[in-house]
């Protein structure tokens, strides 16, 4: 029987219906706050349908619902696309297969709407298919639910019992946790977080409970850990049973502190939470929802400095992070890739403050330079191998099979993007020794009369294709050529007398 105007239910259900309309308009679009927004939308109104009974329009919310949620999921491939993530195709994979398995008619009836979102679906292959998914979307009309069914639940002001059933067991209903945000220090939780070691850092989290199981007095939030030893760095999260009616928002905040700081190289800490009620004895399904993984990186480059150069070592942090979601790369690599690039940091830095390497220096002889300064690094040292066989060629340093191609440019003044000649030679070294990633570093030695570059403009990260296959590129330019810092001003005093 329909129940008189729902007020209260028709607000919760139309400010998430409209939130998630404005969502779905920018998901596809960076930055990748977009599709948290997504996520929390979808994630808001299945809490809210989660309080409605059955009837017309409550199925062609659900219908709405249920394609947002596919929709979600191909706006993450559309994002690791752009962030080339590896393997990023598996999220168009895993929306292609729900969809397929999806049965519109047990739950949202007859649905044309749905129906031909999932045929697109079906169809797509290619992520510029994706704007006619949109726009489908957008073009998806909804009933008001002010005149909602609800279910009869034996509780709250929301359900009156129905007859005959005083006797009977309460139907046990889905429950959903909802994670909707992390904050670490009141600032968003991104996909790289950086947390400096033994230090205490406010984490936050928010979460929202539909249908809290009527015997559990607690909700517990657990973070587990890659690692046994990592188990105790975050908190735990307790919540009792508010009062009223759900939907639930629950928020908590607790110290977080990463007791051990990790080497440049290796990968970030891991911790996803779970969610725990003490009873779930009238509960059918408690439902996980949301991101709740956390990565934390707990390089400290302020007490273990990489290059000796603040500005560099910062920029190669957020350059290594980067690299982290290139498609196919080996950690391993990755990380003595790095130990490379501090050495080959430094000296960019050093040739920049202390001028050196002269104008027009010969390749022979900066070849001979960077070995020598690169062999001098602990971390390095005896691995660092001259002139090893690679694809019928020679390369010039390699660092454990990590090709380190070394060029001079002595013509004009250059920049990481203008060295694209050398990305041929050096992906082909690279796949040769069986590796995604090569380092080209270019001494520019032309001569100079005023300060040219900075070592963060000077390396940079690109993707080269050969063939079938992506190599990343990292470019080191190194500056020569400069006078000593204390000759510029004599530079100057001869050009204002010229110029009189």
């Amino acid at each position: 029987m329909k129940n008189e105007p729902t007020f209260e239910i028709f607000r919760q259900a139309f400010s998430p219906r409209v939130e998630l309309a404005l969502a779905i308009k920018k998901a596809l679009d960076a930055p990748s706050a977009n599709l948290d927004r997504l996520k929390a939308a979808v994630s808001q109104l299945e809490g809210a349908l989660s309080e409605l009974g059955d009837g017309s329009a409550e199925k062609q919310y659900r219908a709405y619902c249920m394609a947002s949620s596919i929709f979600a999921i191909l706006a993450e491939w559309k994002h690791a696309l752009r962030n080339a993530e590896p393997d990023a195709r598996r999220f168009l994979s895993s929306a292609k297969i729900k969809s397929a398995e999806m049965d519109p008619a047990s739950t949202c009836g007859s649905n044309e709407r749905l129906s031909s979102f999932l045929e697109l679906v079906a169809g797509i292959d290619d992520v510029g298919q994706l704007q006619s998914l949109t726009d489908h979307m957008d073009r998806w009309q909804l009933p008001s639910l002010l005149f909602a069914n609800i279910p009869a639940r034996g509780y709250g002001e929301l359900g009156v019992p129905s007859q005959g059933m005083g006797s009977e067991e309460p139907e046990k209903l889905d429950t959903s946790v909802a994670f909707v945000r992390f904050d670490i220090d009141g600032e968003p939780a991104q996909k790289w977080n950086y947390m400096a070691p033994e230090t205490a850092y406010d984490l936050t989290i928010e979460v929202r409970v539909s249908n809290w199981p009527p015997n559990a007095r607690t909700l517990t939030l657990v973070p587990i850990a890659v690692e046994v030893l990592e188990q105790g760095w975050l908190p735990e999260f307790s919540f009792s049973k508010p009062d009223g009616d759900g939907p639930y928002t629950l928020t908590g905040t607790k110290r977080a502190v990463l007791q051990v700081a990790q080497s440049f190289g290796s990968r970030p800490y891991e911790f996803k939470y779970a969610a725990e009620f003490d009873d779930t004895s009238h509960c059918r399904e408690v439902a996980i929802v949301g991101h709740r993984q956390l990565r934390l990186e707990g390089t400290d480059i302020s007490s273990n400095p990489l290059t000796g150069f603040s500005n560099v070592d910062r920029h190669l942090v957020q350059l290594r992070d980067g690299l982290r979601t290139f498609p196919g790369l080996n950690p391993t690599d990755l990380a003595n890739t790095m130990v490379v690039l501090a050495g080959l940091g430094n000296i960019a830095a050093q040739a920049l403050r202390q001028g050196m390497f002269v104008a027009n220096t010969s390749e022979s002889s900066f070849q001979e330079k960077v070995t020598e300064l690169l062999r001098n690094r602990p971390g390095i040292g005896e691995k660092l191998q001259g002139h090893p066989e690679a694809a019928g060629g020679i390369t010039d340093l390699t660092f454990v099979d990590v090709p380190i191609e070394l060029k001079v440019e002595n013509s004009r003044v250059l920049y990481p993007k203008d060295f694209e000649k050398y990305f041929d030679q050096t992906a082909a070294y690279a796949l040769g020794l069986g590796k995604k990633i090569g380092v080209l570093c270019v001494l520019e030695s032309t001569e100079k009369d005023a300060p040219v570059g900075a070592p963060e403009d000077d390396i940079n990260t690109f993707v080269h294709q050969t063939g079938q296959s992506s190599t990343a590129i990292v470019v080191v330019v190194v500056r020569g050529g400069f006078p000593k810092p204390s000759a510029y001003s004599k530079v100057g005093g001869k050009k204002a007398k010229s110029a009189t």
